[in-house]
């Protein structure tokens, strides 16, 4: 007896609840869920909240919600999965005061069935649904909601508020992800009248960066961009790399990607991306040999050279590597052509270790890598 005691607390803490809530809480397997959820009673209800989302009746959907939250004839799967449901109906609607309220109330609800969802990857049980991580959920966009469509409106009538508001929101408010959906929505000649302020509010310091690679990308804009590189904290500098390359011509973009190999913290991701660029494009390419003997950017360089898999490349790093005198950087030279590992790269290899240069070291490491 004390053996099952010990293994019923165990599973309560497993499932990361109270000592009240553990006890409430079951376990149920997916096929009992399924046809907890297909009785025609539950069906007709599920048409009836979906009936009251598409005529725009938040209050009374979020009402009917509650009702259901405290409905003691309903199975507690079919409870959980109809609030679900509800709940992701009401977020396609504006809401109204009292079905925000209704959905706050339900957002402290704790999730009362579980599920083994895969025993393979561990025995733990996870919430089968939650209505109360779902009523937070809708809760955050309707403030993104709201936030863009207040946004919108001042940028169409050329106000500037938002770009304060979004400086002055906190990383996880939501708020910030409406103001960048409607910069993200807004027509060019409204978002020539804001680049401006996001440019000044960039070199200031402020936190508008985000703000400021949108409206870059969709302008176009090689200065912003370059703002965006100097001043942008880590995420948006490595989201502005990509976009500068589909975005601007290839001599705008590897002068930016060239300033952007600068930053410690993105430099590997830009020169990788002037890989793709040298593909295609000869500076590019020369940008890259030229950075093999940069201590910091040089493996990356060398990385990028070795994806070319062109012969030509192999040929002019075979020339270098014979030339080199600096063991780093010879050995940067050696990883390109180790990573491109085609024919060509072989042959420089080979041809290298026939010539004695460079350390005892590094001719050994060569020669054992031909031999595999």
């Amino acid at each position: 007896m004390r053996g099952r005691i010990a293994r019923v607390l165990g599973f309560a803490l497993a499932l990361g609840l109270a000592a009240d809530t553990a006890f409430a809480a079951r376990v149920v397997d997916p096929a009992s869920a399924r046809r907890a959820v297909s009785s025609p009673v539950v069906v007709a209800q599920d048409g009836e909240l979906a009936a009251l989302a598409a005529a725009g009746r938040a209050t009374e959907l979020a009402a009917r919600l509650e009702r259901i939250a405290h409905d003691a004839t309903l199975n507690d799967v079919a409870q959980e999965w109809l609030l679900d449901r509800g709940l992701h109906a009401l977020a396609r609607g504006a809401p109204s005061p009292a079905a925000r309220a209704s959905v706050a109330r339900l957002a402290l609800r704790t999730p009362l069935v579980y599920a083994r969802i895969d025993p393979d990857h561990g025995d733990r049980a996870t919430p089968l649904y939650d209505a109360g991580a779902t009523s937070r959920f809708v809760l955050r966009h309707w403030d993104r909601v709201a936030a863009r469509d207040v946004a919108a409106a001042e940028i169409g009538a050329g106000r500037l508020a938002a770009i304060l508001r979004f400086a002055g929101a906190a990383e996880d408010d939501p708020a910030r992800d409406g103001i960048a959906d409607a910069y993200r929505a807004a027509p060019p000649a409204a978002l020539a009248g804001q680049r401006a302020a996001v440019a000044d509010a960039l070199a200031q310091g402020r936190p508008v960066d985000a703000l400021g690679l949108i409206i870059a990308e969709r302008l176009a804009d090689a200065a912003l961009f370059g703002l965006v590189f100097d001043y942008a904290d880590e995420p948006v500098a490595l989201a502005a790399i990509p976009a500068v390359a589909r975005t601007l011509d290839d001599v705008a973009a590897l002068a930016l990607l060239a300033r952007a190999s600068r930053r410690a913290d993105v430099a590997s991701a830009a020169v990788l991306e002037i890989g793709r660029l040298a593909v295609r494009d000869a500076a590019a390419r020369q940008f890259l040999f030229e950075s093999v003997a940069d201590p910091d950017i040089g493996p990356s360089a060398a990385t990028a050279l070795a994806r070319l898999g062109d012969p030509a490349v192999s040929a002019e790093v075979g020339r270098r590597l014979a030339a080199s005198q600096d063991e780093a950087t010879r050995r940067r030279l050696v990883l390109a052509l180790k990573l491109d590992a085609s024919p060509a790269a072989r042959d420089e290899l080979a041809r290298f270790v026939k010539t004695g240069a460079g350390s005892a070291p590094l001719q050994k490491e060569i020669r054992q890598w031909l031999e595999r």
